[in-house]
Order: C-alpha cells, then structure tokens, then sequence
C-alpha cells in the first residue's frame, strides 16, 4: 500500500519535475558578442507556455544603448506578441509579431531578414538609447494553441557605454 501511494505521488510530481527542468540557458551560453557591446545580466532566458503573457521591467541607465535580441523556441512557430513600453513616458517603443509575411527589417522579432547591403540574413534587433534613465516593461504574450505548448523564450539584452558621435 506505502509502495502504490508513493509511486502514485510520483507519478503526479513527474510532469511538473519535467517543466522545472527545463534548461533555457542554452541561447544565452553559447550567445557570441560582438564588441564593443556587452551581455548583460539583464538578459533572461525562461520556460514558457502558449497562452500565457509574461511581463518583466528592465531598467536602462542614462549614458548606455542598449541592445535587444529576442529568441523563441521552435515549437511555438514564432506566434508570439513582443512589446516594450517605456515605464516614464507609457509610449510603446515595440509592437511586433515574432513572424511576419514581408521578413523585412522592422516587421518581426524573430524572422531573420535578408540584409542587402551585407547579402547576408540578420537575427532582428532593436537598439535603445535612452535620453535619461528610465525602465522598459517587455511584455510577451505567446498564442494560445490546442496543445499545451511549453518552450524557452530569450531575451537578450546588450549594453554599451554610449559615446557622442557613435550612434
């Protein structure tokens, strides 16, 4: 009886076990920088499930840029919202798609767009030079689907020194 009641716990544990375990690390460790930009701590890397919108503040300091890469997990197929609302003016700086139909610099957060002046595909990124020191809230709301979808979303965040005449 102690054996069914204790393999019946187990059973019940496993699949939360199962989500907890979930390692999104992976982008952030093998992420390359290109100088002069560095990683930020404030980058975050979590498991995510269709249906739900996650929300986290950022704080930018006067005298940086910063820099924001967004990666999704396959199995979400890009259906994904990206916003990002400066906290002291409420203006949206970001409203876009994970996808879109055009794959166009400044149309999607996570389709590649074919850069012709380099004739090479290009991970989408937004830089940010904020005028004073100010908080982003990124807010991501990925799709609801028929199946439960758990998976990794990252968000990269890149800063540098900022220096007249650089931007």
């Amino acid at each position: 009886m102690k054996k069914a009641k204790i393999l019946l716990v187990l059973l019940l544990a496993l699949p939360t076990l199962i989500f907890a375990q979930m390692d999104c690390s992976g982008t952030l460790k093998s992420l390359q920088v290109d100088p002069p930009f560095n990683l930020s701590s404030l980058s975050k890397s979590a498991v995510c499930v269709s249906g739900h919108t996650y929300e986290f503040v950022v704080p930018l300091s006067k005298g940086y840029q910063y820099r924001f890469i967004f990666y999704a997990s396959s199995v979400f197929n890009n259906d994904i919202q990206f916003k990002m609302i400066d906290l002291n003016s409420n203006k949206e700086f970001l409203n876009l798609p994970g996808k879109s139909e055009m794959n166009e610099r400044g149309t999607a957060v996570l389709a590649p767009y074919y850069d012709e002046k380099t004739y090479k595909e290009i991970h989408p990124y937004f830089d940010i030079l904020p005028s004073s020191s100010t908080s982003m809230k990124i807010v991501i709301d990925v799709k609801e689907t028929a199946d439960l979808i758990k998976g990794c979303i990252t968000v990269v965040v890149l800063d540098k020194e900022f220096e007249e005449g650089t931007f």
